[in-house]
């Protein structure tokens, strides 16, 4: 943010996220305002209640997809302290030595720098209706210029995490009023066995075929949800009443 011009276009981009209609255009949103503010990486993540115990839960990032994809099989989400930091406070979190406790802890956050993510910033949204996200934006340095640039952004990513979770919010409540996916018979079984955790193989030898007909009504699934992950879709399959 060289001058007061700049900072008013960035302004006005970060405003115009309430304009965005779907999932994608915050994604590329995001990617472009973050980069704009000199970070390196984001995720949004999201749970939103869509009744008295029905809940969807979405995210979005620009993260190193093998991290992603090791993130959630090694279960990562119970021991990394920026999410249990977002359910209990909305207070911003600066990432710091201090909150990796655990040796656990202390060997993720080795394992997260590997992938890009050295220094950064967590800001906790809560809704009054229970809803609850965190933005978390980071840079792949680690040192004293990289921590001063973390701390400047505050203000500035305070502002994004508000207006992005209030772009999704609405987002997901015009899904939720949408008409329920029509899902085969054959598509809800592999639903069902995709929520209780089984894999493409375990599922082709519950139902009886091949491995390459189980990814084939898992895309289907995918499509018609309108989401790209197996977990994303058990999500809306939930918000639903379907699972």
């Amino acid at each position: 943010m060289a001058n007061s011009h700049d900072n008013q276009q960035l302004v006005t981009r970060i405003m115009h996220l309430s304009e965005c209609k779907t999932f994608n255009q915050v994604r590329t949103a995001l990617s472009e305002i973050s980069s704009k503010l000199g970070f390196d990486a984001f995720l949004y993540s999201g749970r939103f209640y869509t009744g008295a115990t029905r809940y969807m839960e979405h995210v979005e990032s620009n993260y190193d997809v093998s991290w992603r994809e090791r993130y959630d099989s090694q279960g990562y989400v119970q021991i990394d302290p920026t999410v249990s930091h977002a359910y209990a406070s909305v207070c911003p979190l600066i990432w710091n030595d201090e909150m990796y406790k655990t040796e656990a802890q202390r060997n993720f956050r080795e394992e997260a720098r590997r992938y890009g993510l050295a220094e950064g910033i967590t800001l906790p949204v809560h809704s009054r209706n229970g809803d609850v996200a965190l933005l978390s934006l980071a840079v792949s340095r680690s040192d004293d210029e990289a921590r001063r640039h973390v701390r400047g952004m505050l203000n500035w990513g305070s502002l994004l995490a508000t207006l992005t979770h209030e772009s999704m919010r609405q987002i997901v409540k015009d899904q939720c009023m949408e008409p329920l996916p029509k899902l085969t018979k054959r598509e809800n079984e592999v639903l069902q066995w995709v929520a209780g955790g089984k894999s493409t193989w375990e599922i082709s030898k519950l139902l009886s075929i091949s491995e390459h007909g189980v990814s084939h009504h898992v895309r289907n699934v995918l499509s018609k949800f309108d989401v790209a992950s197996r977990h994303q879709a058990v999500a809306k399959a939930v918000a639903f009443g379907l699972l």
